[in-house]
């Protein structure tokens, strides 16, 4: 009776790199100024670095021929997108 080999991938295994725990945050809500708040496990504020926010828009852009005296057979439609973004602090 022959004994069937291990898979290939099972022989190329190593042990897992070490790791380390990842403290607890909650996202909460300060009921004087109803703004997301981040509190860690022992119920203290914490900063996570200031961020910035940003906005897009996608603008619809068409023409048609002539100058509306006659019927149009051809139009032209594309869009162009905007994106702004405020200053960041890091």
């Amino acid at each position: 009776m022959t004994q069937t080999p291990p898979p290939w991938g099972t022989q190329r295994m190593g042990p897992y790199a070490a790791t380390t725990s990842v403290p607890q945050y909650t996202p909460v809500i300060d009921p004087e100024t109803q703004i997301a708040v981040i509190v860690d496990e022992h119920g203290r504020t914490v900063d996570l670095g200031s961020h910035g926010t940003s906005t897009s828009g996608l603008t619809p852009t068409t023409t048609a021929p002539g100058d509306g005296a006659g019927p149009g057979t051809a139009t032209d439609a594309d869009s162009t997108e905007s994106y702004d973004q405020d200053q960041s602090s890091d």
